[in-house]
């Protein structure tokens, strides 16, 4: 599987995760990490898994500060699902690479790290620091990766500065150089011996050259107001999917990854976003198909409510093949996190439960709701605080 989650991250981010606001301009040293062992993860050494899983969710926890990431099981044959602690903090992505499931979360406002798990029975491998909070991870090669970093803010205007990508040796678990790419930088993906980083705060792609660890130029994507997510589909097009704003409508662009020109566009129509700005979209390289969600229903930002719907796009045809809706639920509110399962083609997404305001609770446990392809509902399960991220680890695509 390749990886893959308003005019900028600030904007989409909810109030749980700006407690404090003054942290997001802090200046942060440049740390790193050796490779550790299992006693990093406490009572997880010597324990099986609780179930055997096949997905995996990712957790962020109610705040970037509270340091209380963690990941769901679920096994979609007995339809059982379990929490499983590692220790972690604020939870942005999971991704899977060369036998591992890498786990990227901010330990603070403005620091982060990756985390590494055996594929398999998910036992820790290792884990080092990021200079700045990471967002997702892409692979270059097998032993390199590049990580997208959250901008840092000026101190007076609250603007985002422009941010970097991380360079990380994955034999030697450290960071090798940053490059520097636009503001508020995303989605990443790479094809070609090029790497597409959406920069949402400036709409548009940074290219980096995976070769010499450069940027070599930067992509106007008109009419594209703030790109999130990006991934590369089974014709090898850049596939970027635009948020969209009050003014305009979101969509989905499909470029030449060699021209780097927009050969195609996808108009959705309703704000594509997660409720707590983590996965937003989903590309199924089985299937050949994009699922993104409006998800930000309740956030208290009148020009970008969301609806609950859940686009499906044909990246073969480059088509809008399906609206979905998710069904009425009196205690969940908003959508976080999106995943198709190609074996059973059943639609993960997650969401959380209403707060006592009426609003979206981000420190409650929240749920996930699996659908068919039509948009019923087959089953339902309990997972942590703030669910953020879908993967499937078996019969993967």
């Amino acid at each position: 599987m390749r990886s893959s989650s308003s005019s900028s991250v600030l904007a989409s981010l909810p109030n749980a995760r700006l407690r404090r606001p003054a942290v997001w301009i802090a200046f942060l040293a440049v740390a790193t990490l050796s490779l550790t062992g299992c006693d990093l993860f406490g009572s997880n050494d010597d324990d099986a898994l609780p179930v055997d899983p096949d997905v995996v969710i990712g957790n962020s926890g109610p705040g970037v500060d509270a340091a209380d990431g963690s990941l769901t099981l679920y096994n979609r044959a007995n339809s059982t699902a379990a929490p499983y602690n590692i220790e972690v903090g604020f939870i942005n992505s999971l991704t899977l690479h060369d036998d591992r499931l890498f786990v990227v979360d901010n330990t603070g406002p403005a620091s982060g790290r990756i985390t590494t798990f055996g594929d398999d029975q998910l036992q820790p491998l290792g884990q080092f620091s990021n200079p700045r909070a990471p967002r997702r991870i892409a692979f270059p090669t097998q032993n390199k990766g590049y990580v997208p970093n959250l901008s840092l803010f000026d101190d007076e205007t609250f603007v985002p500065d422009t941010s970097t990508v991380s360079v990380l040796d994955l034999q030697n678990n450290s960071v090798t150089k940053q490059i520097d790419v636009g503001r508020s930088p995303e989605g990443i993906a790479v094809v070609s011996g090029k790497a597409f980083v959406a920069n949402s705060a400036d709409g548009t792609l940074s290219v980096l050259d995976t070769e010499a660890d450069t940027a070599t130029s930067t992509l106007s994507l008109e009419g594209c107001p703030s790109p999130k997510s990006v991934f590369v589909d089974g014709e090898d097009e850049v596939t970027v999917v635009c948020q969209g704003s009050a003014e305009r409508s979101s969509e989905v662009l499909f470029l030449n990854s060699n021209e780097e020109e927009i050969a195609s566009r996808v108009e959705l129509g309703a704000p594509v976003g997660s409720a707590n700005a983590t996965q937003s979209a989903y590309y199924s390289e089985e299937a050949e198909e994009l699922y993104a969600v409006s998800g930000v229903e309740t956030l208290g930002r009148g020009e970008l409510p969301g609806t609950g719907e859940i686009f499906r796009v044909n990246t073969n045809a480059n088509t809008l093949d399906a609206t979905l809706e998710v069904p009425q639920d009196d205690g969940l509110v908003n959508i976080t996190a999106v995943g198709y399962d190609d074996v059973n083609q059943n639609l993960y997404v997650t969401r959380l439960p209403v707060g006592p305001d009426d609003g979206p609770d981000f420190e409650a446990n929240g749920a996930a709701i699996v659908l068919d392809r039509e948009g019923n509902q087959v089953t339902r399960f309990e997972t942590g605080i703030a669910p953020a991220h879908i993967i499937f680890l078996r019969d993967q695509q």
